[in-house]
C-alpha cells in the first residue's frame, strides 16, 4: 500500500460494490484512488468505484502505469511542451 498514488486504478478482490460495499468471496471491484489514509477516521485510502462484478467476471492484472494521469496526460504525467525560441 505504500506505493499507491492519487489516480491509481485498483482492483479490490472479494468486494462487491453493486449495492453499497460488501465483502463477497469471488467478487471484484475496480476503482480509482481519490484520497489518502485518514488516521483520524481510522481508515485507509479512499477509492471511488468505477465498476464491479459480484460474480468475479473481472480479471485483474498488475500494470504499474494504471493511473488516470497517465491515461489523460494530466498532472505530473502531462507531456512537456517544447520551448519555442
Amino acid at each position: 500500500m505504500q506505493s499507491l498514488r492519487f489516480g491509481d486504478i485498483v482492483a479490490i478482490t472479494d468486494a462487491d460494490h453493486t449495492y453499497g460495499r460488501i465483502f463477497k468471496t469471488g467478487a471484484v471491484s475496480v476503482g480509482v484512488v481519490v484520497h489518502s489514509n485518514c488516521v483520524t477516521a481510522g481508515h485507509g485510502p479512499g477509492v471511488t468505484t468505477l465498476f464491479t462484478s459480484s460474480t468475479g467476471k473481472i480479471i485483474p492484472y498488475i500494470d504499474s502505469n494504471a493511473n488516470l494521469g497517465v491515461y489523460l496526460s494530466i498532472g505530473r504525467f502531462r507531456k512537456k511542451a517544447k520551448n519555442k525560441r
